[in-house]
This record gives C-alpha cells, sequence and structure tokens, in this order.
C-alpha cells in the first residue's frame, strides 16, 4: 500500500462537505417552491435597473471607445485626401501652362517647317520690357546653333519681333523692334505708303515721315519693305513683307506734308515664350565678290582710253612728251 491510498480527509472537512451537500440539496428542492420563486423574482426586479445601467455603461464606453478609434481612422484619411487634394489642385494649376506650352510649341513647331527661310527655334528665357532699360529679350540660342549678329527674329506667325543685338555661346539678346532705338522701315501694304517705325513709352509703335498724300487708315496692316539701296551695296536689316503690326491712329496735319500712325506690334512682345531666328538672311552692306579684273572707274567708262598700238620702227623721232603738272601746283600758260 503506498502513501496515497492511505491518506484519510480529517473529520472536520467531512463535517463542511455534508454540510454544503446538505444544503446544495436542500437549496435544488426549495428552488421549486412559490417562496423562493417570489424572492428570486423579486431579486431579479431589483437588480435590472443596475443590470440594465451596467450594460447601458458598457455599451457607452464601448461606444466610445469605438468612435475614438474610427475618428482617429478618418483623421488618417482625412489627412491623406487632403494631401492628395493639395496634389490634384496643384496639377489643375499647371494644366492651362502646360496646355499653352504645348500649343505654342506646335505652333512654332509648324511655323518653322512651313517658313520661306531657314529658321531654328528658340526659347526666350529673360525678358526687360521696361521703359528703363532697352526692351530686350534673352534666348537660349547662341553662336554655338548658328545664331549671329543682326539675324531676325520673328514670331510663331511670321510676325517681327526683333533683332539679334548680343550674340554668345549659348544664349543671345534680342532688340525687340518697340524698342526706341530700333529703327524698321515699313510701308502700309494695301497703298504702299513708308515710312519710319520705332518703338514708343508703352511698347506702341510710331511710323512717321509718310507722304500726306499717302492714304492711311485705322486696322491697315504694316509690313517690312526690304528696301534695297541704289547700287545694290545695301540690302535691308529686314527681308520684305514680314509683317509689323495693325494702325490703330493716324495723324495728319493739313498744313504738314507728312503724316504719322500709331501701330501696334502684331507679335505678343511682352507675353512671347518661343521665336525663330532667321539664319540665312544677311542684311546691311553686302560684301563684294571676288573678280578676274578690276572694275573701270568712272572716268575712264566716260572716257576710255584706247590701247596703244605697238611701236613701229618710224625714221621720225617722237614727239617730246609734256610734262604732267604735280597735283595742287598750277603751270603758267605758255606766252
Amino acid at each position: 500500500m503506498n502513501a496515497r491510498s492511505g491518506y484519510r480527509l480529517p473529520r472536520g472537512q467531512w463535517v463542511v462537505f455534508g454540510l454544503l451537500l446538505t444544503l446544495s440539496i436542500g437549496m435544488m428542492g426549495a428552488s421549486g417552491t412559490r417562496f423562493v420563486r417570489t424572492v428570486r423574482d423579486d431579486v431579479n426586479f431589483m437588480l435590472n435597473p443596475v443590470e440594465g445601467w451596467v450594460n447601458d455603461t458598457a455599451d457607452t464606453v464601448g461606444s466610445y471607445w469605438f468612435t475614438l478609434t474610427q475618428l482617429d481612422h478618418v483623421r488618417s484619411e482625412n489627412q491623406q485626401l487632403r494631401e492628395e487634394n493639395q496634389t490634384l489642385k496643384e496639377e489643375l494649376a499647371r494644366m492651362p501652362g502646360i496646355a499653352r506650352l504645348n500649343d505654342n510649341w506646335t505652333k512654332i513647331s509648324q511655323a518653322q517647317q512651313t517658313s520661306p527661310y531657314q529658321p531654328i527655334i528658340a526659347r526666350v528665357v529673360v525678358r526687360d520690357i521696361s521703359d528703363v532699360r532697352p526692351r530686350t529679350i534673352v534666348i537660349n540660342r547662341g553662336l554655338a546653333d548658328g545664331v549671329a549678329l543682326g539675324q531676325v527674329i520673328i514670331d510663331a506667325g511670321g510676325a517681327l519681333v526683333g533683332r539679334v543685338q548680343s550674340v554668345e555661346t549659348y544664349d543671345a539678346v534680342v532688340l525687340l523692334v518697340n524698342d526706341s532705338s530700333a529703327v524698321v522701315i515699313g510701308s502700309e501694304e494695301e497703298s504702299g505708303a513708308t515710312g519710319t517705325i520705332h518703338g514708343q513709352v508703352g511698347g506702341l509703335l510710331l511710323m512717321s515721315y509718310v507722304s500726306s498724300s499717302d492714304k492711311l487708315a485705322n486696322g491697315q496692316a504694316v509690313v517690312t519693305t526690304g528696301m534695297v539701296m541704289p547700287g545694290g551695296d545695301v540690302r535691308s536689316p529686314y527681308p520684305p513683307g514680314l509683317l509689323i503690326g495693325t494702325i490703330i491712329k493716324v495723324s495728319k496735319d493739313p498744313n504738314q506734308v507728312v503724316q504719322s500712325a500709331v501701330v501696334q506690334p502684331a507679335a505678343d512682345l511682352n507675353g512671347i515664350e518661343w521665336v525663330l531666328v532667321i539664319t540665312n538672311y544677311q542684311g546691311g552692306f553686302s560684301t563684294p565678290g571676288p573678280s578676274a579684273s578690276p572694275s573701270p572707274s568712272p572716268s575712264s567708262s566716260l572716257n576710255p582710253t584706247p590701247k596703244a598700238p605697238p611701236a613701229t620702227p618710224s625714221a621720225t623721232p617722237p614727239a617730246t612728251p609734256t610734262a604732267t603738272p604735280t597735283p595742287g601746283l598750277v603751270t603758267p600758260p605758255p606766252h
């Protein structure tokens, strides 16, 4: 026999166990009585408000906790949506600029392909259109791209913008046509009235020294004349037929032999972004080409001197040559 089989519970524990068993059996038997049911119902009736309050409190606390959890989640989602909304707003704000840039690039590319000249496309990177300094723009093309001093700049529509004032390796400064120091010879497209055009304060152009007998009217277009000076040695700095602008005001005095007109530039000189540089037009003084023989002087063309025939032996002595007077000295007449 091991130690566990010989173990016996103390007598006091058996007594407690018996009492509890007796009490349990008694309560089981008494639970079906009317008195116990009445007491149980009364206790339940009294405890129902407490139980409801406890349940409501638990539900309220659980609801608050769920609400706080959802609020934190909603706050995170709201912050994410706010950032996405800000990104969409920025992209939406950039869309007009991107669309305008694409539209301008399409126009300038088509103008390059259809131009009668050999232009290259340039982007305006700096703009100075104040009346304090010369009105200029800086383009991102220079000597490395074939840009040279004096080349003419036009926009996508073929309107005159200006001329290259200075050029570096990768950029160039363009003097705008509406600067006061820029001078263009222009003519009214219909009547052919010719005048000198230069810039004014405010960005407009003044067409002056137009004959009073020529007809000028508002709305008429003014283009470059591309005049060639007599003799063909001097060409206009601007090729002919470039649109300068439109007449918006005519000033004519019956007592004057000339009239003037205010011209609105056709090119958007204040907001232009893309331009064309005409690289195959050379204006100004033409460079004379090499020739096989020197050109005759005006005096020789008027009084050509025939070539002397070859000398033949003759018994007659040649005439004594007459001395040629030294320039600046007067030879007295023979007596």
